[in-house]
C-alpha cells in the first residue's frame, strides 16, 4: 500500500518521539496480559499502544498482548471464558454479568473515562431534537455494544417508550453509514466515533447532532479496566502493573499526542492520522479530562454517583441485589492519587 504524503509527513514528525522510550525498560521476566480495547482501533486507544511502544508497560514488567475488541458485552464474555485477562469494559454491565456468572465474576480496577461518550447520533435534517422525538423513528443498534442496554435505561428514566422505536440491529461498522444514507433516523454509539466518521464521509459537522446520555439524566461512568476477580486475586502484580501502565500511558499520550497517534497507526495501516487525532481530542475533552478528573485525578470515583448510576442499570435488568460499589469496583490496584493527576 502506498503511503499518502500527509501520512508520511505525520509519521516523520512523530518518528523522533518514538525513537526512544519515555522510560527505562524493566528488567527481568515480564508477565503476559491479554488485553482488548472496546472496539476497532481508534485514536483514544493510543493510550495503550503508546505505553507499549515506549516501554511503559515493560517498566512495569508487563508484556501486553493488545487486540481490538467487539464491544463491552463481547469482552465480558471472553473474560468470563478465559480468552482475555483484562479488557476495556463498561462497568455498568458488571452487576448483571456477575449475577449471571457467579463462578466468573468480574471487577473494575480503573475507570478510564469519567463521562460516558454514549449517545444517540443523527443528522439534524431528521428533525430529532430530544429523546422523545425518537418515538416513531428508526434506530440502528448493535446488540453486543454496551450502548444498547444503557439506552434502554435512559429511555426508562426519561419516559420514552422503546416499543415505539423501530430497532434495526446491525454491525457497528454499518451504523454510521445507515445514518448518512438516511436509511435509519438515528444510531447508538460513541459520539466521538460517529461524529468523526460521519464528518469524514462529507457531512458538515454543523449538520450532525447527538444526545449524550450523560447530559440527559444518566451520568454514567464509562469504559474501565476490567478483569475476573479470581484473576486479580491470583495475579495482583499483573493487574497492578497493567493499571499503572495505563495511567502512565494516559499521561504520556497527553504529553505527546502526535507520537501516540503514530503508535496507533502501526496497528491499522488504513487509519488516517488527522481523523484519529481529531477523534482523540474529542474524547479527551468529553470523557477523559473532565472537570472532576482535572481536580481529583484519574479513577477517583464518587461512590454516590457510582452506586446511583450502576443501580439504575442493575434495576432495569432485573438484578436481584442492588450492587454496592465494592461489589464491582476496587481501587486497590491504583497508584497514589498524586500519580493519577492528569494536568
Amino acid at each position: 500500500m502506498k503511503t499518502t504524503a500527509s501520512r508520511r509527513a505525520f509519521l516523520a514528525g512523530a518518528a523522533g518521539a518514538l525513537a526512544g522510550p519515555l522510560v527505562a525498560r524493566g528488567q527481568g521476566a515480564r508477565q503476559k496480559v491479554r488485553f482488548a480495547v472496546d472496539w476497532v482501533w481508534q485514536g483514544n486507544h493510543s493510550i495503550w499502544t503508546y505505553a507499549e511502544d515506549t516501554g511503559i508497560f515493560a517498566a512495569e514488567k508487563i508484556e501486553p498482548q493488545l487486540s481490538r475488541g467487539y464491544g463491552s458485552a463481547d469482552n465480558l464474555t471472553k473474560l468470563g471464558g478465559g480468552a482475555l485477562d483484562m479488557a476495556l469494559v463498561d462497568p455498568n454491565l458488571l452487576s448483571k454479568f456477575n449475577q449471571d456468572n457467579p463462578a466468573a465474576q468480574a471487577v473494575s480496577t480503573c475507570i478510564v473515562y469519567d463521562a460516558a461518550p454514549s449517545a444517540v447520533i443523527f443528522l439534524k435534517s431528521s428533525g430529532i431534537k430530544t429523546l422523545k422525538d425518537l418515538e416513531g423513528r428508526s434506530l440502528a443498534i448493535s446488540e453486543g455494544d454496551a450502548t444498547w442496554p444503557l439506552f434502554q435505561v435512559l429511555c426508562r428514566i426519561n419516559n420514552i417508550d422503546v416499543k415505539k422505536i423501530k430497532i434495526e440491529n446491525m454491525s457497528g461498522q454499518l451504523r454510521d453509514s445507515m445514518v448518512i444514507q438516511k436509511r435509519v433516523d438515528a444510531s447508538l454509539g460513541f459520539f466521538v466515533t460517529a461524529v468523526i466518521n460521519i464528518a469524514a464521509a462529507g457531512v458538515p459537522r454543523d449538520q450532525i447532532g447527538y444526545l449524550q446520555f450523560n447530559k440527559n439524566g444518566l451520568a454514567l461512568y464509562s469504559l474501565s479496566l476490567v478483569c475476573r476477580k479470581d484473576y486479580a486475586a491470583a495475579n495482583p502484580d499483573a493487574v497492578g502493573g497493567f493499571v499503572r501502565g495505563t495511567v502512565k500511558g494516559a499521561k504520556a499520550m497527553l504529553g505527546n499526542k502526535t507520537a501516540a497517534i503514530a503508535s496507533l497507526l502501526k496497528r491499522d495501516s488504513l487509519l488516517k492520522p488527522e481523523i484519529e487525532s481529531e477523534r482523540n481530542d474529542l474524547i479527551i475533552e468529553g470523557s477523559l479530562l473532565t472537570p472532576w478528573v482535572r481536580e481529583h485525578g484519574l479513577s477517583t470515583v464518587d461512590p454516590q454517583r457510582f452506586e446511583y448510576t450502576t443501580g439504575l442499570v442493575a434495576e432495569a435488568f432485573g438484578v436481584a441485589k442492588k450492587p454496592a460499589m465494592s461489589d464491582i469496583y476496587t481501587d486497590k490496584f491504583l497508584p497514589a492519587q498524586a500519580d493519577r493527576m492528569m494536568s
